[in-house]
């Protein structure tokens, strides 16, 4: 979760602290008695990277959208009201920075500023340089460490103690830095690699959750209706699952392990009543008009549904950080730099069935859908159904879903108060 300072300011102040005591006080105390002088030109020149690297993601613009700009047939026509203008496609607006951000990955409150479209390559080239960096450091924070071990039969005075304190103090602090900035890096390139950002990863989490909930689908198909002007046709999978998880198991066989009692034909026979019963209660979520046809589709999986802007790991790369000949310079930038003229992926225009913009459920979200009854509850045959009717984020609106973490969209930094106005 997104960390909040009293003092925002403090959210620079300690990084920076930490990397001068770390790097310069290492180099003095330790590595200039050891390291040749061309290893510690090179052990600098990583430092200076991380110093730079750290600038340019403090003060590069994470790109906001232009004035008057106007949505494309569609798009979600995301009206911010803080900038009185429509937002871009994957555009949020800061709730910390007061602007629109494009592509919109994060608030970090460590640069005090956003990621976004023009300066996750610099966000990313700091992470890299501060790993590259701690890591040279490590092994040679380690070598001493190993050299104190092989001369512990000599006498103490011969080993210089403020050498021996430094050790003892820096090897903890850039362990520690470098554990936490390889999982934040490994994270952050696991996204890029499935071309989405953290809060679109946090978005397809939500709808992989509430994929069979009669909320998300009647907000979709009255997204569909209110485009197309039809209703959503029937979808199909071209898996081989169900609906229903692989994991999933009748609650009848969970109390007949417990019990011992029923039989396989009580199973079946109860199984089929609340296939029945549920089948009836689907019934009452129809779409507009009567249609007969369930609010949840029944052949159609959370990996049918296409993400539009996947555009294949290497493509996914080039796309945010640019040619891969500058993703060590200072001066790489990304391949979309404007940051509001995105093509959907190929996959995506030839084979997304739902024909929505990202996300697909964007829009009439104040939909009110009734609380299932103890009756209703009771009539659930599958144990994992049953779970996911029970969990309160199951119907819960996109302003107020939490990931497994417990993250809301508020701790990404964006705006809650335009997250549900979309408009098609």
């Amino acid at each position: 979760m997104m960390l909040e300072f009293r003092w925002p300011l403090l959210g620079v102040i300690i990084p920076v602290f930490i990397i001068g005591f770390t790097a310069y006080g290492s180099h003095y105390f330790i590595l200039r008695h050891h390291l040749s002088t061309t290893q510690q030109v090179i052990y600098e020149c990583f430092v200076s990277m991380i110093w730079v690297s750290y600038i340019l993601a403090i003060y590069t613009s994470p790109g906001q959208p232009p004035k008057e700009y106007t949505p494309k047939t569609g798009e979600w026509k995301r009206y911010c009201t803080k900038c009185q203008n429509y937002k871009p496609p994957r555009t949020h607006h800061c709730s910390k920075c007061n602007v629109c951000v494009m592509e919109m990955d994060h608030h970090c409150p460590w640069t005090l500023n956003c990621v976004g479209a023009n300066n996750l390559p610099h966000f990313m080239r700091f992470l890299f340089w501060v790993i590259v960096g701690t890591t040279y450091l490590f092994v040679q924070l380690c070598k001493r460490i190993v050299g104190y071990y092989n001369d512990s039969d000599k006498p103490i005075y011969l080993i210089q103690k403020s050498e021996l304190i430094a050790v003892v103090v820096f090897t903890p602090i850039d362990l520690l830095v470098l554990l936490s900035i390889s999982l934040l890096f490994i994270r952050c390139l696991i996204n890029i690699g499935k071309g989405m950002t953290q809060i679109e990863i946090w978005e397809w989490d939500r709808i992989d959750s509430q994929f069979y909930s009669k909320r998300l689908w009647k907000s979709i198909r009255l997204n569909y209706k209110q485009l197309y002007g039809k209703q959503l046709p029937e979808l199909s999978t071209w898996t081989n699952k169900t609906p229903i998880d692989e994991d999933g198991f009748p609650l009848e066989e969970l109390e007949r392990d417990e019990e011992g009692e029923e039989s396989a034909d009580s199973q079946q026979g109860i199984a089929q009543e609340g296939a029945s019963q549920q089948s009836d209660t689907d019934q009452d979520f129809n779409g507009d008009e009567g249609e007969d046809d369930k609010i949840v589709p029944e052949n159609f999986t959370i990996d049918d549904l296409i993400f539009p802007y996947d555009y294949g790991i290497w493509g996914n790369l080039k796309h945010f950080l640019g040619s891969p000949f500058m993703w060590l310079v200072p001066w790489g930038k990304s391949r979309n730099n404007n940051g509001f003229t995105i093509e959907p992926s190929l996959d995506y225009k030839e084979d997304d069935q739902l024909g929505l913009p990202w996300p697909p459920d964007g829009g009439n979200q104040n939909i009110s859908i009734p609380t299932p009854s103890d009756d209703e509850l009771r009539s659930i045959g599958n144990y994992s159904e049953l779970k996911r009717q029970l969990d309160p984020r199951y119907n819960a609106k996109r302003s107020s879903w939490h990931n497994d973490m417990g993250e809301s969209l508020h701790d990404y930094g964006v705006y809650i108060d335009d997250s549900d106005d979309d408009k098609l």
